[in-house]
């Protein structure tokens, strides 16, 4: 009781008020501060996505683990068969337009990401491919075919944090004629050039069709497509561009 006495004689109501009111401004200023971390795990969307890719990575090291002895143990003459038919393919494939891995580089805007689809059509699957990279749509052309290729992307603010791709397509309105869309699918190469402002940008309704420039000719034509205003579900913004 006596050191009770004796606390409450040295911190005043005045003090302890004081120090009620620092605790809440040190709180506040530790949200704002790590707002973008914290966010993470208290938006109701993106908290399962985050939380389910920890899981996935963690599994996949471990069965990367457990599978690593297996691959060692390979039977020679299954090794040689396999790297001949590597070989046979890419014998296939110009040198020059040779890459490794299904994916989109913008140099003029600094952007790259991999090319995935969606394994489905419904709302859940376009949303968890977009949380993986570029979307292909499924209703177009492959990338580097003929015909017209739609590719889908998120278009968050830059201000946010960039997390699952959601700034990839923030900027391509940024893109102008001439610039360059490398698009490597399937170990090839194909290089789009963006058209001009009167054709190589449009704004598009929720659910308007996009029309080929050139159906007649069959060129390979590409969209880059993405919600605009960025994070406004309110329109479309396509920029286009043609393979040289």
């Amino acid at each position: 009781m006596k050191n009770k006495k004796e606390t409450d004689k040295f911190f005043t109501e005045r003090d302890k008020t004081l120090g009620k009111l620092f605790l809440l401004v040190f709180l506040f200023f530790v949200l704002v501060l790590n707002w973008n971390d914290l966010s993470l795990f208290l938006n109701l969307r993106t908290a399962p996505v985050l939380i389910e890719r920890k899981l996935e990575d963690f599994f996949s090291r471990r069965g990367d683990t457990n599978e690593q002895g297996n691959f060692e143990e390979k039977d020679e003459k299954e090794e040689n068969g396999d790297k001949k038919e590597e070989d046979d393919d890419e014998k296939e494939i110009d040198p020059e337009r040779y890459c490794e891995e299904n994916r989109i580089t913008a140099p003029a805007i600094g952007i790259t990401a991999p090319i995935v689809e969606t394994g489905g059509v419904s709302e859940e699957d376009y949303r968890r491919a977009l949380d993986r990279g570029v979307v292909h749509f499924p209703d177009s052309a492959y990338p580097g075919e003929k015909g017209l290729t739609i590719l889908l992307g998120h278009s968050a603010p830059l201000w946010m944090r960039d997390i699952f791709y959601h700034q990839i397509f923030t900027e391509i309105d940024k893109l102008q004629e001439g610039d360059k869309i490398e698009i490597c699918y399937n170990n090839v190469l194909t290089t789009y050039i963006v058209l001009e402002e009167e054709r190589g940008k449009e704004i598009y309704e929720i659910g308007e069709y996009v029309f080929p420039l050139y159906p007649e000719e069959n060129k390979k034509e590409i969209v880059l497509m993405t919600c605009w205003p960025p994070e406004e579900n309110i329109k479309r913004l396509g920029v286009r561009g043609v393979a040289k």
